[in-house]
């Protein structure tokens, strides 16, 4: 009983976050692993394609797609649940692209950013030279020296531990409460070019 009460409220809490940042689906595939908000670039970014991202621009913010994220098993991510990921972000990514290619008010988006959690260094390497193979750029977490930063990672931390538990609670095996982001983008006219039906038009100077 005590799980399922934690399980409802932390929906509770992630539905009322998505609401609050403009989280929504863009499609109803079942095997989707991202939800997007539209936002703009906090800062300048220079992506290894070239493409500068500028203060301002327009960007969608990817944020995985809880409920449709493959289970795991009682031991852990073994290679059946990464082949299946990896499946999921190969369908997801494609997905995307034919968003910002389909859609008008889209066509504007500079880059796509995401920010995924990781309980260790060894889960965030892995997660790197994965989020290469799809063609992101991954910036390293930036240091938190301050108090009140230190408190809101630890707040950050104790959410995204409750999403997993909600969801995927085998996710949970032998990890820690701190969890560490990373910064992953990827440009329009890579996405395009890497996941998209067709080759992208050539892009105009910023």
């Amino acid at each position: 009983m005590a799980y399922l009460d934690l399980g409802r409220a932390v929906r509770g809490v992630d539905a009322l976050l998505r609401y609050h940042l403009g989280i929504q689906e863009f499609t109803d595939d079942e095997e989707c692993i991202f939800r997007i908000a539209a936002e703009t670039a906090g800062e300048r970014v220079i992506l290894s394609d070239g493409t500068v991202v500028m203060e301002g621009d327009p960007i969608l913010q990817l944020h995985f797609w809880n409920e449709h994220l493959p289970k795991m098993g009682s031991v852990g991510p073994g290679a059946a649940w990464a082949a299946l990921l990896k499946r999921r972000m190969r369908r997801s990514l494609a997905s995307l692209a034919a968003l910002v290619e389909r859609e008008p008010e889209y066509r504007s988006v500079r880059a796509l950013h995401g920010a995924p959690p990781f309980a260790s260094r060894i889960g965030a390497a892995q997660m790197v030279r994965t989020a290469q193979r799809f063609g992101f750029d991954v910036l390293e977490p930036e240091t938190r020296p301050e108090l009140r930063e230190r408190i809101y990672e630890m707040f950050d931390s104790m959410l995204l531990w409750g999403l997993t538990y909600a969801f995927n609670p085998a996710a949970l095996r032998s990890k820690g409460l701190l969890r560490h982001r990373y910064q992953l983008w990827i440009s329009r006219d890579k996405l395009l070019r890497c996941h998209g039906a067709a080759p992208p038009p050539r892009a105009s100077s910023h």
